[in-house]
């Protein structure tokens, strides 16, 4: 039985780097890097909660391509349960081409590709994996538009009724967050559990620079936990008006792409080990910060992410 189900965004990632500034229209730049990863928001949270022994299900759909078998054989070597993945015929898989500057920083472009096609249709189909897990986590939003604002509120009641855990990281808003948007986000909100946006997101949706200003409105608008990662500068949560913050540790750092995504894994898998919240931050960011140094597609095992954190100890 899957631990966990994650539902949303499956496309391939084009990371190209490192630019000292992107080109401008009708000229050129040479990418010194390119690789291709089988990602999105859900390729990177699923493979590494399940790096470290969580079974995991994904609800999503794939183009009928080289890309979305690229994809499906990915995750099979993770041993992620992928029964609820849609293949779609003539339709190409997602892409979101990364551009890397040369402080790690990124830009993205995406083509939504099969995303553009995923409904509420696509998750009551796979239902039954939504019953067999205990935490449901809903990524990329913003990159699903056929999932409609009232099926995401009726998914996250549902799940809820069952005793389930909703998760949510809704990702950058491609149309820069107008209010209708931001409207919608405070109404999921109010249904979900564990929010994890980063904190350009969060700053955006409460209107906040101040990152504890924008902690405790967004816990004001939730019914739970709210995580705001910082990047360089660590993360923060905030669960009953208790704040608890961890520092980032420091590494070198080959690319940050899906930074995010793997601190989420590392977040809910210390939540499921049952630690409290300075031991989960601790753990979260010590496991994205090993990974985002480590070899491709490497992520750590939890022993070496401890030996990691008390080296100099």
């Amino acid at each position: 039985m899957e631990k966990v189900c994650i539902i949303g965004n499956l496309n391939i990632d084009l990371i190209m780097g490192k630019f000292s500034e992107l080109p401008q229209w009708g000229k050129e730049k040479v990418a010194d890097i390119l690789e291709t990863r089988c990602a999105g928001q859900v390729g990177y949270i699923a493979k590494a909660l399940a790096s470290l022994g969580i079974k995991v299900s994904v609800i999503a759909n794939l183009g009928d391509d080289h890309y979305g078998r690229l994809i499906l054989e990915d995750l099979k070597k993770f041993g992620i349960n992928i029964k609820g993945i849609k293949v779609l015929k003539d339709i190409s898989t997602g892409i979101t081409v990364a551009l890397v500057n040369e402080r790690g920083e990124r830009a993205f472009l995406s083509y939504p590709g099969s995303m553009r096609y995923f409904t509420e249709r696509d998750i009551e189909e796979n239902w039954n994996l939504i019953e067999k897990a205990e935490y449901v986590v809903l990524n990329g939003y913003f990159l699903l538009p056929d999932l409609c604002f009232e099926g995401v509120k009726e998914l996250f009641d549902k799940v809820r009724n069952l005793g389930k855990i909703t998760v949510l990281d809704t990702g950058w808003d491609p149309a820069d967050w107008p209010s209708a948007h931001i409207s919608q986000i405070k109404e999921i909100l109010s249904r979900t559990d564990i929010f994890l946006p980063n904190l350009d997101e969060a700053r955006v949706l409460t209107g906040k620079d101040k990152v504890k200003d924008a902690l405790r409105k967004l816990c004001f608008w939730s019914s739970g936990l709210v995580v705001i990662k910082m990047g360089e500068d660590g993360s923060i949560a905030i669960k009953d008006e208790n704040i608890f913050y961890q520092g980032a540790f420091k590494t070198k750092i080959l690319d940050t792409t899906g930074a995010g995504d793997t601190f989420n894994a590392g977040f809910l898998y210390g939540l499921m080990r049952g630690w409290n919240l300075d031991r989960v931050l601790k753990f979260a960011n010590a496991f994205t910060s090993l990974h985002l140094c480590a070899q491709r597609g490497r992520y750590p095992t939890e022993e070496e992410v401890w030996s990691f954190i008390y080296k100099d100890s």
